[in-house]
């Protein structure tokens, strides 16, 4: 039983490596990390926002010699900046593992795109479906992209409350906005993801049910009403087995945060897959932790206690 790391009300028989190694193995083990977060439902509120003591704590590991790495199905211009104020962050898991940067040399050194012809398959699909109102953005070489009609419909909803502030924050910002991007075959065939953001869930629903007979693409979500799509095999926890390979990290050494269905491999992957009080339940099932949600600091609180911070 892992008492160490774990508050009272939440005491598990868990996997561990304090469990797995044992107690005498503590000292061997706390040296380099790599501490992987997800954003959205995890390291950010409900507000978008990364709170202090999840910024500190991620500072002081950062400075103690271990690799923080944010892991995310966002590219990687669309992480929050204020997780730029973090110094020293290296490498970054993004798109759902298509993508792991270097950022020290601002290179991609692993990239998956999506098959040829597949997301215009996909987005004509969803043209020729019922759905009452829908919104897709595509993710090539690190940029991006989305209709510039879809950018004026959200742009004149942010004040009737028919979107998310924070979806509309999200969608208006440092994307590339093309005419009939929807056809533009240049772009969506350098796609490493795809994202629809549907309206009618139970159109959602559906289209995801057919979805997943797809050979070659891996379809999942990450909020209410949206489909993430990335090539079949890839998700962040292939993206994090790359990046431990090159730094030369044992799997008991990777810590990884997660609240959603596409954090389940990464969760799984990790020595210790942590998932937030905010997760649902097949995603605490998943993990080997439950830490508090993401309004009251679970990543810091998970944190403090197993590195005695």
């Amino acid at each position: 039983m892992c008492v160490s790391v774990l508050p009272k009300d939440i005491r598990v028989q868990c996997r561990c490596a304090f469990c797995l190694w044992g107690k005498d193995k503590q000292e061997e083990i706390m040296e380099k990390y790599i501490i992987a977060v997800d954003m959205d439902g995890t390291l950010l509120n409900s507000e978008n926002k990364i709170s202090e003591r999840n910024r500190n704590v991620l500072q002081r590991l950062i400075d103690d010699g271990h690799y923080v790495v944010p892991a995310t199905g966002r590219t990687r211009e669309l992480i929050p900046r204020e997780f730029s104020v973090l110094r020293g962050v290296k490498w970054g898991i993004v798109e759902n593992g298509c993508v792991v940067w270097d950022y020290d040399k601002n290179e991609m050194i692993w990239r998956k795109t999506m098959p040829k012809g597949m997301v215009s398959k996909i987005l004509k699909d969803v043209e020729n479906s019922d759905a009452k109102g829908w919104i897709a953005e595509a993710y090539a070489n690190g940029i991006a992209y989305s209709d510039a009609d879809a950018r004026d419909y959200v742009a004149s909803v942010v004040d009737k409350d028919l979107l998310e502030k924070t979806f509309v924050d999200y969608f208006l910002s440092r994307h590339v906005y093309v005419k009939d991007f929807y056809h533009q075959e240049d772009i969506l065939d350098q796609a490493e993801k795809i994202n629809i953001y549907f309206d009618d869930m139970e159109t959602s629903r559906a289209l995801r049910e057919k979805w997943k007979d797809l050979d070659d693409v891996a379809v999942t979500t990450s909020i209410s009403g949206n489909a993430e799509f990335n090539a079949a095999g890839v998700d962040k926890g292939v993206g994090l087995a790359m990046l431990r390979t090159k730094l030369g990290i044992d799997r008991m050494h990777v810590i990884a945060f997660g609240d959603n269905e596409n954090d389940l491999e990464m969760l799984e992957g990790a020595g210790i897959g942590v998932a937030m009080g905010n997760s649902k339940q097949y995603v605490k099932d998943a993990a080997n932790e439950v830490t508090g949600d993401n309004d009251h600091d679970g990543v810091a609180e998970f944190l403090e206690r197993f590195f005695g911070l």
